[in-house]
């Protein structure tokens, strides 16, 4: 289903970016409050997929995965100020890849909230005309990184 700005029709590489900053950030705001369902929705049931997480072990396969994010979001609450930034992305017919920044201020195991930076890369493949995650490498963003000008 293509987009629309303003009743013109959006271009594929164009369209791909507005779904994926909404969903991105969506899924980013309801973890943070403890909630996987975004995620799971996200994300291809089917396999192969991986995760190599900044919280977390590295998994391969939806029976691993599917229990890692509920174990993940077991563990954040009282999360806020989500912000989802695309830093730069790319789109074939059926095969994508996005690398971006996601900030928060959220509680982790029960401790004070505090802001948090992950980087997250994400690929994705194009399923029955949706696109899913089928893979995520993220870690936390060193504290001495300033954001690129522009």
């Amino acid at each position: 289903m293509a987009g629309t700005t303003g009743g013109e029709k959006l271009e594929p590489r164009d369209e791909f970016r507005e779904e994926i900053v909404g969903r991105q950030h969506q899924g980013e705001a309801a973890l943070v409050q403890g909630d996987v369902r975004p995620r799971l929705a996200m994300w291809s049931h089917t396999d192969p997929v991986s995760l190599f997480a900044a919280v977390g072990p590295t998994k391969t396969g939806w029976a691993e995965l599917e229990p890692t994010f509920h174990a993940v979001a077991s563990r954040l609450s009282a999360g806020r100020d989500v912000r989802y930034e695309l830093v730069a992305f790319d789109v074939s017919e059926d095969v994508a890849w996005t690398a971006g920044i996601a900030r928060f201020v959220v509680s982790m195991d029960g401790r004070p909230p505090e802001a948090m930076a992950i980087r997250l890369t994400h690929a994705y493949r194009r399923e029955d005309g949706d696109w899913k995650v089928v893979h995520e490498h993220s870690d936390f963003q060193p504290a001495n990184h300033a954001p690129a000008a522009g």
